[in-house]
């Protein structure tokens, strides 16, 4: 007997895709896994109709599981080595594709519809049968591209939750959207309940609302655009704004160490006011700042969003996702911020300065009075006019 009449498809347990463990024919003539056949039938004991996996075939009540002797020995000199080399290595490299398939689809996409047959880690479906009523991943859709009683079956591109997009009273899928009544119906619905309203095919109806979509998605993608240019410029200033608050702070204090013991007072009250105005503003500064980041992380968001559901070929999925993507930012419209890149603290600077002058000024017509009154001696005891200072300074700041 030729090697190549053993083929994957003849031992590989249809839901697990391996060799089956404890295997098991049911009615129709299809073999499982005995587990796998009583997972997948664990979902259809609340309706009592259980049904193959493969052809689809019903029964009620549970058809019994017996073990298939046969199919387990053979299966059994399979693992053993039995059969030839050339065909386990065909079987290896058969399942290699399949390992390397799954791990190159491990990352879906939002809008991907998963394999109704997939245990464990879920695949995207590449098709939806209508007659089956499932999505399939390229694995899973072999025995339909390959079985004959399976080929004639009606496939679409994937479609999630299909039961519950087919016509209740029709039983064909809801392919038209009526827009007077606002509804996914079928083809018949068209001629009948809805006969002379304003129904559409669901991929007319999705190019509209794609319009609309775009110029959304472009506003969107602008606004992301003025915002991070907005959050750049902030950032900048904040940055100007820092190293001049330190440059003038570093010039403050080399002015005041020029002045006599007597205004250390002034000093630290002049310190006290710098920390605490660019305290403020730069609080004032960093709360725009956390919300310019928030309503851009949610902006790349919705245009991640935006960008999947653009390459979603489920019509239905897309008209249902397409009102979300239409409501206003849940962090609600910031108005546009104008950034001052000019802002430093160079007018305290300049403002110390001149304090500096008029206080000289002041100690100059102070000595002069001193002089007039022969109280020259007591200068050095007099100087500390730190009080003056001080409230000189106080006037200049309120």
């Amino acid at each position: 007997m030729s090697g190549k009449l053993w083929t994957e498809e003849q031992f590989n347990c249809p839901v697990c895709l391996d060799l089956p463990n404890d295997p098991v024919t049911i009615p129709c003539g299809h073999s499982y896994c005995m587990a796998c056949i009583k997972d997948f039938w664990s979902k259809d004991d609340p309706k009592g109709i259980y049904s193959c996996p493969q052809c689809r075939q019903t029964f009620c009540p549970k058809p019994s599981l017996s073990r298939n002797t046969m199919l387990a020995e053979a299966v059994e000199q399979l693992r053993k080595g039995a059969l030839k080399s050339d065909v386990r290595d065909s079987m290896r490299s058969a399942r290699g594709v399949t390992s390397s398939s799954s791990k190159a689809k491990g990352k879906l996409s939002l809008s991907a519809v998963l394999c109704d047959m997939c245990k464990g880690e879920q695949r995207a479906a590449v098709k939806s049968c209508l007659v089956c009523m499932s999505s399939y991943c390229e694995a899973h859709l072999k025995p339909h591209q390959t079985q004959k009683a399976l080929k004639p079956h009606e496939l679409i591109a994937p479609t999630a939750n299909l039961a519950e997009k087919i016509c209740t009273q029709h039983k064909y899928l809801q392919e038209f959207f009526c827009r007077q009544c606002k509804v996914f119906v079928c083809w018949l619905c068209t001629s009948n309940q809805h006969k002379g309203h304003e129904c559409v095919s669901t991929k007319a109806e999705r190019l509209e609302k794609q319009k609309v979509l775009s110029e959304m998605q472009a506003a969107n993608q602008q606004r992301l655009k003025d915002r991070e240019q907005e959050l750049k410029d902030m950032k900048k200033m904040m940055e100007g704004v820092k190293q001049s608050s330190d440059k003038v702070h570093d010039d403050t204090e080399q002015v005041l160490l020029d002045l006599q013991r007597s205004v250390e007072h002034l000093q630290e009250l002049l310190e006290e006011v710098l920390d605490q105005a660019s305290l403020e503003k730069m609080g004032q500064a960093q709360e725009v700042t956390d919300n310019l980041e928030a309503e851009i992380k949610e902006l790349k968001r919705r245009d991640t969003e935006m960008k999947d559901l653009a390459h979603c070929e489920d019509h239905i999925h897309y008209l249902q996702t397409y009102e979300s993507m239409c409501n206003p930012l849940e962090s609600g419209d910031l108005p546009p911020v104008v950034v001052n890149l000019e802002a430093s603290f160079d007018p305290v600077k300049i403002t110390i300065l001149d304090l500096r002058e008029r206080v000289e000024d002041l100690c100059n017509k102070e000595l002069g009075k001193i002089t007039k009154q022969g109280l020259l001696i007591k200068l050095t005891y007099c100087i500390p006019s730190h009080v003056l200072l001080l409230f000189i300074l106080l006037c200049i700041l309120f």
